[in-house]
């Protein structure tokens, strides 16, 4: 069978197949070459029941590995990690040695590791204990001159902490990160990390766990908003509100002043899902930037559902 131009099909077919043969053979003999990198894997210990390390180790190692292009390439180095078991060493003496090898190390098939720094690392073990130390809150600045922290606080007060005896037992409190201030406005809940501590130290518990919760308020109002509409949120149909406007005390800047409307300010009274009957809800206000919210009157209205 040929086409019009005279050419056997089949001499086409083979050339296509050829050709994709001739890729996939490229292709394996690019992935099978044998490359050799250096990569930093993260270093963990296993430590006898109830002791610690007392010296300061690295978190990590660098090792020179050697493999199929094909499967270093894949290598995930945050989750490869060189596993150290000193549970059989003798550590009751005050110092020793442990050597890395690469069988600490769980690497894929085909892939070995040609060497590892350090050779070895010198360790020292310590009874652990745990004790619950206190939280304080560190903070710097003020906030402006026209407000005032009606509210500042945190939680947890206090942690769980563990690691070898020495290190424990001098550690009687545990600081956050500083806050500014100065650069805190209105209400808010913020995470915050504690500051760092001596590596050999560990938290039962997320270290980002603390939530610091803060409500600023005007010292005076220089404007009221009068007569401003309440938004209801509400799926439902049929309530009567004891209020239908409300009265906002504020305090905001000249240039802003100015230029406020009515439609910038919202008045928001949110109604719970299939709620029924008699209730108060406690009204929450949208403001433009600039514009800082003393007092809502009231700040509370009544709803009725039918």
């Amino acid at each position: 069978m040929k086409n019009k131009g005279g050419v056997p099909v089949r001499r086409h077919i083979l050339k296509v197949i050829s050709f994709f043969a001739a890729i996939t053979l490229w292709f394996y003999v690019l992935n099978s070459e044998h490359i050799t990198i250096d990569a930093r894997i993260p270093l963990v210990f296993i430590t006898p029941t109830d002791l610690a390390l007392n010296v300061k180790v690295p978190k990590t190692v660098k090792v020179k590995l050697k493999g199929s292009r094909a499967f270093v390439k894949n290598l995930n180095f945050d989750k490869e990690k060189v596993i150290v078991d000193i549970r059989d060493y003798p550590y009751k003496k005050k110092s020793f040695s442990v050597p890395l090898k690469s069988s600490m190390i769980r690497l894929p098939f085909g892939v070995k590791v040609l060497e590892i720094q350090p050779k070895k690392i010198s360790l020292t073990l310590e009874r652990e204990i745990r004790k619950k130390v206190p939280i304080k809150l560190v903070t710097l600045g003020n906030i402006g001159a026209d407000f005032k922290m009606v509210k500042k606080e945190f939680f947890p007060k206090e942690m769980m902490i563990r690691g070898p005896y020495s290190q424990i037992k001098k550690t009687t409190f545990l600081n956050t990160i500083p806050i500014d201030l100065s650069t805190l406005e209105g209400e808010g809940v913020l995470p915050l990390p504690l500051a760092e501590v001596d590596e050999r130290i560990m938290f039962e518990g997320s270290k980002n766990m603390i939530q610091f919760t803060h409500v600023i308020k005007p010292n005076k109002a220089n404007m009221t908003l009068k007569n401003i509409k309440v938004k209801f949120l509400t799926d439902q149909l049929n309530f009567k509100s004891s209020h239908e406007r409300v009265s906002l005390d504020v305090l905001v800047t000249e240039e802003k002043k100015e230029a406020l409307r009515e439609s910038d300010i919202s008045v928001i009274a949110e109604i719970p899902d299939n709620a029924s009957g008699n209730l108060e809800i406690k009204l929450r206000a949208s403001l433009p930037d600039g514009v800082n919210l003393l007092q809502i009157h009231p700040e509370f209205i009544n709803v009725s559902l039918q």
